[in-house]
C-alpha cells in the first residue's frame, strides 16, 4: 500500500480523534465538525488528478468564507452554479472516435 493510500485511509480516524478532542477539551461540539471537510480534500489532494478537481474546492471554500464572514449563505450557493459553466468551457477535451 503507497504513503498516499496509507494517509487517505487514516484520515477519518484522524478527523475523528481531532473532532472529539475539541469536543471534550474545548466544549466546542457545533464549530469543530468542519474538521470533517478534510476526509473529502485531503483524497482530493493526493489524488494525481488534482489539478482537475481545484475549481470546486475554491468554490466551496469561497461559499464557507462569505457564509461565515458577511453571513450571504442565500447567494453564496450561485457560486456552485459556476463549477458546471467552468467545466464546459475550461474541462479536459473529449473527442469522438
Amino acid at each position: 500500500m503507497s504513503i498516499r493510500r496509507r494517509i487517505v485511509a487514516a484520515t477519518p480516524m484522524i478527523c475523528l480523534i481531532i473532532y472529539l478532542c475539541f469536543g471534550f477539551m474545548g466544549n466546542i461540539w457545533h464549530p469543530s465538525w468542519v474538521v470533517f471537510l478534510a476526509i473529502p480534500i485531503v483524497s482530493t489532494i493526493l489524488n494525481e488528478n488534482f489539478t482537475r478537481y481545484i475549481y470546486p474546492i475554491m468554490c466551496l471554500l469561497a461559499y464557507a468564507l462569505i457564509g461565515c464572514i458577511w453571513d450571504y449563505w442565500h447567494p453564496g450557493w450561485i457560486l456552485f452554479l459556476t463549477i458546471p459553466v467552468y467545466y464546459t468551457l475550461f474541462g479536459p477535451n473529449l473527442k469522438r472516435k
